[in-house]
């Protein structure tokens, strides 16, 4: 009876024991669900700063990710130039932490002597070796110049190369996107861009600082996916979940104050305002912070701005399908989008059926696409394909859920590259008969090239049709050459190319077709038009005086023949040379000649014709 006693309050212990180990187990996989942001900066201060930055507006812009940034997301700041400084330690974000950051920014100078691009992504990098998928990192590197650590050109050249080399691959093992800002037009446009594409970061070239603000804007959305609101005419909707809001209001020069309305039309400016709000203002824009907000409709007096934002801290939070940064004309995905409290996917229909859901699709070249996902919902997943409507360049996904209560918004930029190829081609020249060459060479930062397959159609004017495969020819190069065909006629090509992209989605394109021109085709000799005689007016018979000055015409003189009072831009012809039919017989002579060539050309023409069809077209070399 002890013994069987003794078993079962073992048996019991046990139980407890799993189950109190089991509950931090779930609350861990909780927590890995959603990732914690991990950002990184890196400023340039080399002195070319002084010139593409003379406002130093790196330290506002800076300002402006400092304070967006969430609670418990991890962030630090480097400078470089020659060396590389931590200007704010990496860290978990919390007030104190961005009281620093604020203060440090205004050590942002631009006496640096070198570029060193290198030390610092290896720096700030240092300890993400491998991936870990309890972290969004992202690094964003701002820089105006060349990869310059030397007086050497081949020292730098070496730099640049590990960088491509040895960092990146790095970097995207790590699952890291680096996100580059490219300040001038001689900063390393291609390495940024490389740099970007590799990691599936987001490239941007800014012509002038003016601009920093509102890229870093960018960046930072993609770096931390905050939950927003809607914000139409400056009006917004905060519900009772909302714990804190945090306003981004962008000001133009010369615009007036920024100023708030509450539900209870209470008004609060930065001079004027309760205790739980914080303000932060620049020259032009306003970081307005408040903490347990007054539920119902807000309002902002100020110029209304596409780049403002109602950024919330919420229990009530909307989770989106994390699409690529970069992608390639074509490719399709499907795109999921739920409310979730607490972590868990709201599933009551009762409460569903009183939400209205829409995704907008926007472009910078098209009219906006919008689709209603209302009867896409499946168990609380609002489901939609995307990809069909894009076009090349930007392209924004946006998804809202709205309900009498709430509202709630996301945001998504994806940059869509049209051909990822360089495509080149040529009539060659010395060949027997008519030969063109296609060369394609793709980009190794968008495009697998291990795995790529090219199928190319030839077609005639008469719609005749020959197929080939592009074959590779160098490293990264894949040519066609095409023989044999018929002098004067018109062809076109149509590429087919499948493969994988670089991240190892499936592949599909067909590139515009490429028309070929026969450019050694001989033209038709031009047609020696009648030269009208010009006929003189008589002139008023002169005196011996008015005569002596003239120029005497010498009748024997043959082609030399002088003319008086005969304008330069006229090619007058003297009645003495034409003949009784208008023409002179130095005119008759070349009109001959000219019919001989003409008929000698047409008799090679047709023969050659004649000959080029009896092969088939399109022949490989």
């Amino acid at each position: 009876m002890g013994y069987t006693f003794m078993f079962r309050f073992e048996k019991y212990i046990i139980l407890f024991v799993l189950l109190v180990l089991t509950l931090p187990m779930r609350q861990v996989y909780a927590t890995v669900a959603e990732p914690v942001s991990d950002v990184r900066i890196l400023i340039d201060v080399s002195g070319s700063m002084k010139k593409n930055d003379p406002n130093n507006l790196r330290s506002p812009a800076l300002r402006l990710i400092v304070g967006l940034l969430p609670e418990k997301s991890q962030s630090g700041v480097w400078t470089f130039g020659k060396y590389v400084n931590m200007l704010v330690p990496l860290r978990e974000v919390n007030d104190a932490w961005k009281l620093e950051a604020e203060r440090r920014s205004k050590e942002v100078h631009s006496y640096g002597l070198f570029t060193n691009i290198e030390h610092a992504l290896n720096k700030a990098t240092a300890n993400q070796k491998g991936d870990n998928p309890k972290y969004r990192r992202s690094v964003i590197l701002l820089s105006d110049g060349l990869v310059d650590v030397s007086t050497n050109a081949e020292t730098n050249a070496k730099s640049r190369q590990r960088i491509l080399d040895i960092i990146v691959p790095r970097l995207k093992k790590a699952n890291v996107a680096v996100h580059t800002i490219a300040l001038s037009d001689t900063a390393d446009h291609a390495l940024l861009r490389s740099i970007s594409l590799a990691t599936d970061g987001w490239y941007e070239q800014v012509d002038s600082a003016e601009k920093l603000q509102r890229v870093f804007l960018h960046l930072f959305e993609k770096a931390a996916k905050r939950d927003t609101v809607p914000l139409l005419d400056n009006n917004f909707k905060i519900d009772d979940s909302v714990s804190e809001m945090t306003l981004l209001i962008f000001r133009r020069d010369g615009a007036k104050d920024t100023l708030l309305l509450t539900p209870e039309q209470a008004q609060i400016t930065n001079k004027e305002r309760p205790n739980n709000v914080r303000w932060h203002s620049e020259d032009n824009y306003d970081l307005i912070t408040i903490d347990n907000p007054t539920t119902g409709t807000w309002q902002i007096d100020a110029d209304v701005d596409p780049d403002n934002r109602v950024m919330v801290v919420t229990d009530l939070k909307l989770k989106t399908t994390d699409l690529p940064n970069n992608i390639l004309l074509g490719e399709t995905f499907d795109f999921d989008a739920s409310l979730t409290e607490k972590s868990e996917i709201i599933v009551r229909q009762d409460f569903l059926t009183l939400v209205d859901v829409e995704l907008k699709e926007e472009s910078e070249i098209a009219d906006e696409v919008f689709t209603n996902l209302n009867k896409a919902q499946r168990k609380g997943i609002y489901r939609a394909h995307i990809g069909e409507t894009f076009q090349p360049g930007r392209n924004d996904v946006v998804v809202t859920f709205k309900s009498a209560t709430f509202e709630r918004q996301r945001r998504q930029s994806i940059n869509v590259v049209e051909t990822p190829f360089d495509i080149n081609v040529e009539q060659l020249e010395g060949k027997e008969t008519r030969t063109h060459r296609l060369t394609l060479k793709p980009d190794s930062d968008l495009i697998n090239a291990e795995k790529l397959n090219i199928a190319a159609m030839l077609t005639s004017e008469d719609g005749s049709e020959w197929s080939y495969d592009v074959m590779q020819s160098a490293e990264l190069e894949w040519q066609l050459t095409l023989a044999e065909l018929e002098d004067g006629k018109q062809y076109s090509v149509a590429l087919q190319i499948r493969g994988e992209t670089a991240k190892g989605r499936s592949l599909f394109l067909q590139p515009e077709v490429i028309v070929l021109e026969d450019e050694l085709f001989v033209p038709e000799p031009e047609v020696i038009e009648d030269i009208e005689p010009v006929v003189a007016e008589p002139e008023e018979e002169s005196t011996d005086d008015e005569f002596s000055s003239e120029v005497i015409v010498d009748e024997m003189a043959g082609d030399d023949v002088l003319l008086t009072a005969i304008d330069d831009d006229l090619n007058v012809i003297d009645d003495s040379q034409l003949t009784d039919e208008g023409l002179s017989p130095a005119i008759k002579l070349a009109i001959g000649n000219g019919v001989i060539l003409f008929l000698v050309v047409m008799i090679i023409f047709f023969w050659r014709r004649k000959s080029s069809a009896r092969k088939n077209p399109g022949d490989q070399l």
